[in-house]
C-alpha cells in the first residue's frame, strides 16, 4: 500500500509528477515521442518497443545478479557445513547460544572472505531499477500532455495546471483522477474552453496543440481498451483483460524464474508453501496494482513480463546456471592462488 501511495500520490494531484524523477520523465518522454513519430503515432508499437529497449537497458543488470547467485549457490554446502557445526538453534542458554551465534558468524565471514563474496550483494538492484524504469512509466503515462506532446503546462516560469483544473472544473478526489488524463480522454468536451482561456494559460493550448491532444487521444484506444481509463472489478468490459493477463504473464515469468533457479539450488524444492507464497506474491501484487493505475501502466506491465520471460530463456540457454557457477569456482581459484601468492612474496 506504501508503494502504491508513493507512486500515485503528485498524480492525483495537478501537478507534473514527482520532482525528484522528472528528469526521468523528460528522458521517457522524449524516448515515447521519438518512437510515436518513427512509427507514425502507433501508441501499441511504440510502447512495445520502448519496453524492448527497457529490458536490454536491464540486461547486464540481470545477467550480473544470476553470476551472484551462482556464487552463492557454490558455497551453499560450506554455509551449511557451519550452521550445522554450531547448531545455534538447538541451544537452551542464551549466553551460550550467544557465543555459538558470535562464532559461527565470524566463521561466516571468514568463508566469504577467502571466498571474495560479499552477501550484500545478492540482487536488490535490478529490482530497485526496474522499480525506478516503472517510475519513468507511469510518469510519461500520467502526464503525457508534458512529457510526450511537449504542451508545457509546467514550465520554469509559469504552473498552469491549477488553473486549467479550475477551468475545467475538476478534482483530483475520485479513483482513477489524473488532470492530463483527463484533458485527453475528454479533450472533445474541453478543447473549446482551453482555447477560449488560452491567454491566461501562457498560449499553450493553441490549434495545433489541440489537435496534438486528439491525435493523442485516438493512440491511446489499443484493441477497443481506453489506455486512459483504470479497470474495475466492477466496471467489466474488455479492459479487464488488462489485470487478468498481468497477473497470468507475471505468473508465467515468476515459474519461469523458480524452475531455472531451482536448477542450481535443490534446497529451494524443499521450501515447499514458502516458496510457493513467494512465487505467488508479484504476481497477485501485479494484478492489484493494475486495477488501481490508467490502462496503459498494466498494458506497459504485461509486456514487460512476456519479455522477461523470454530473456529468462535466453539467457538459461546461452549463460546456464551451471556454467555460471563452474565459471564462478574457476574465477575464484584463480582469485585465492593470486592472494597466496602475493601473502607468500610479502612474508618472504
Amino acid at each position: 500500500m506504501l508503494t502504491f501511495d508513493f507512486i500515485t500520490l503528485a498524480a492525483r494531484g495537478v501537478s507534473s509528477g514527482i520532482a525528484i524523477f522528472r528528469p526521468l520523465y523528460w528522458l521517457f518522454g522524449k524516448c515515447m515521442e521519438g518512437l510515436l513519430i518513427a512509427f507514425n503515432g502507433h501508441y501499441f508499437i511504440a510502447l512495445i518497443i520502448f519496453t524492448i529497449l527497457t529490458r536490454a537497458v536491464l540486461f547486464p543488470i540481470n545477467l550480473r545478479q544470476q553470476r551472484t547467485m551462482a556464487k552463492t549457490n557454490r558455497i551453499q554446502p560450506k554455509i551449511q557445513k557451519i550452521q550445522k557445526k554450531y547448531n545455534v538453534n538447538s541451544i537452551q542458554d542464551p549466553r551460550q547460544k550467544q557465543k555459538a551465534n558470535q562464532q559461527m558468524q565470524q566463521e561466516m565471514q571468514e568463508l566469504y572472505a577467502r571466498e571474495g563474496h560479499n552477501p550484500m550483494n545478492m540482487g536488490c538492484g535490478p529490482m530497485a531499477f526496474q522499480m525506478v524504469f516503472l517510475m519513468g512509466i507511469i510518469g510519461i503515462i500520467y502526464y503525457p500532455i508534458q512529457y510526450i506532446l511537449n504542451i508545457g503546462i509546467v514550465t520554469r516560469t509559469a504552473d498552469y495546471t491549477q488553473k486549467i483544473a479550475e477551468l475545467i472544473n475538476f478534482k483530483a478526489t475520485t479513483r482513477g483522477s489524473y488532470l492530463q488524463l483527463e484533458i485527453i480522454r475528454n479533450i472533445a468536451n474541453y478543447k473549446e474552453t482551453l482555447i477560449a482561456n488560452n491567454d491566461q494559460l501562457g498560449g499553450i493550448f493553441t490549434d495545433s496543440a489541440i489537435a496534438k491532444i486528439e491525435a493523442f487521444k485516438e493512440s491511446l484506444n489499443i484493441f477497443g481498451i481506453d489506455m486512459t481509463a483504470t479497470p474495475s472489478l466492477k466496471g467489466g468490459g474488455i479492459i479487464i483483460l488488462i489485470p487478468i493477463l498481468c497477473l497470468l504473464t507475471s505468473l508465467l515469468s515468476s515459474v519461469m524464474s523458480t524452475l531455472i533457479q531451482k536448477k542450481t539450488n535443490p534446497a529451494m524444492s524443499q521450501q515447499g508453501p514458502q516458496m510457493m507464497l513467494m512465487m505467488l506474491m508479484m504476481p497477485v501484487f501485479s494484478a492489484w496494482f493494475s486495477l488501481q493505475v490508467p490502462a496503459a501502466v498494466g498494458f506497459y506491465w504485461i509486456i514487460s513480463n512476456i519479455i522477461a520471460t523470454l530473456q529468462q530463456l535466453v539467457t538459461n540457454k546461452f549463460f546456464p546456471p551451471r556454467k555460471n557457477i563452474a565459471r564462478e569456482m574457476i574465477e575464484n581459484t584463480i582469485e585465492r592462488r593470486a592472494r597466496e601468492k602475493s601473502i607468500k612474496n610479502i612474508n618472504e
